[in-house]
């Protein structure tokens, strides 16, 4: 039993990074009139500071992934240019690198003066649900704009990844709610039972047991091979999550000429598909084996 037990506690380890919650900041990019006054070492600073953001009202004890910029130019196709990407194509970025929620900076100018706009999506839904905006002088008061306004920003997705939670908890009671009637019917069922037990003989009784004996031993055995089918698809899941994971980063990271290029992609797009199969395979897995202990 212990065995199993520290099993399902490392396939539940393993599979944790795939049941959390991912983040996506992007680069921030700069239109062409605002280019000459934010270099590309500013904007990757204006960068790690929202990302630095989020990582605070995002923790990961909170089941929270913020995706790195290698994690986000490993996952991206091969080729893909964000500086143009906004809206319905910022949401669809953010599915194609399995991320939950995706946000990016963008500058500008209006008015002799830097700008600054930041959106948040959150990626099923393809749901804008934070933005801020923002002037100022030069590249320090910008900063200061993403140090001001970011803490509310991210908090917006925890306040709906906390809502959607609730929600489902809530389609989840009337179910629960339905099993009491069933319980507490079973006294009025028990004391019908108990006046045949009374007048049959002893022989009657003894053979009452042995049915039960071979039943509870029949449910132990029917544990246990759920358990191991449970274990076995667990594992295969966890190795397809793994492969898919390695052929899609591996096949970003390959250039080449443009019908490399497409068959890279190809090739990405194949390890992202054996990847969300392999997540799916692991869940069923690690809730068979989860409920093989419960029952």
């Amino acid at each position: 039993m212990k065995n199993y037990l520290y099993a399902f506690l490392f396939l539940l380890a393993f599979s944790s990074n795939a049941f959390a919650t991912h983040v996506a900041v992007l680069e921030t990019v700069a239109d062409e009139k605002a280019k000459d006054s934010v270099s590309l070492s500013d904007r990757q600073y204006l960068t790690n500071v929202m990302r630095e953001q989020a990582v605070k009202e995002l923790p990961a004890s909170q089941n929270y992934t913020i995706m790195t910029r290698d994690n986000i130019n490993a996952m991206l196709p091969p080729g893909m240019v964000l500086d143009e990407c906004e809206g319905s194509c910022l949401a669809e970025t953010g599915r194609n690198i399995s991320a939950d929620y995706i946000c990016q900076a963008r500058v500008g100018r209006f008015g002799g003066m830097l700008t600054m706009t930041a959106e948040l999506y959150e990626t099923a839904g393809n749901k804008l649900i934070a933005s801020f905006n923002g002037r100022g002088a030069n590249v320090n008061e910008l900063l200061t704009i993403i140090e001001q306004k970011s803490p509310d920003f991210f908090r917006t997705a925890r306040e709906l990844t906390e809502s959607l939670a609730a929600e489902k908890e809530k389609e989840a009671a009337p179910a629960n709610n339905a099993v009491e009637p069933v319980a507490e019917e079973k006294p009025e069922a028990t004391p019908a039972v108990t006046p045949v037990a009374e007048t049959s003989s002893a022989p009657s009784n003894v053979g009452e047991s042995i049915p039960a004996n071979v039943e509870a031993k029949g449910g132990s055995v029917a544990r246990w091979v759920f358990l191991g089918v449970s274990t076995a698809v667990a594992v295969t899941g966890g190795i397809l999550t793994y492969v898919g994971n390695k052929k899609a980063k591996d096949a970003a990271e390959k250039g080449g000429d443009v019908w490399q290029l497409e068959d890279n992609r190809d090739k990405a797009k194949s390890g992202q598909l054996m990847r969300g199969i392999g997540i799916a395979v692991l869940a069923t897995g690690v809730v068979g084996i989860g409920l093989s202990f419960v029952f």
